[in-house]
């Protein structure tokens, strides 16, 4: 679980598994010199949140645009969880933490056929 608050990236220090997944999403940030902190979040966090985004293995950076009764970004995915998606299948696609599982068709083949139907912003 991430939020965004006035153009910083925060997620929790605690209560989340601290995956792979989060732990690329921290590394973007750092690659978009987007401020990233790990640190206490309370849920009036939750609901002060201009943007959030979950991360997940399968789906990757998952924007998210409403908590509760909190909409945010008119209840759409906000631009700078939107711009972090779009980065990260970018960098997924370009080999970036990727360990390709060879199965009877290549690898290469594999990527290809995934990365040429990447989620698009609305």
């Amino acid at each position: 679980m991430f939020i965004i608050r006035d153009g910083q990236v925060l997620t929790p220090d605690r209560g989340v598994l601290e995956g792979i997944t989060r732990k690329t999403a921290l590394e973007l940030c750092a690659l978009k010199n987007i401020k990233a902190e790990i640190t206490p979040l309370r849920y009036e966090d939750l609901m002060t949140a201009d943007e959030a985004f979950c991360t997940s293995t399968a789906g990757g950076i998952v924007p998210v645009a409403k908590i509760d009764q909190h909409i945010m970004s008119n209840g759409r995915p906000g631009p700078l969880s939107t711009m972090l998606r779009e980065f990260y299948w970018k960098q997924h696609c370009a080999g970036w933490h990727v360990t390709p599982v060879s199965y009877s068709l290549s690898a290469e083949y594999i990527r290809a056929k995934s990365c040429s139907k990447l989620p698009m912003s609305p």
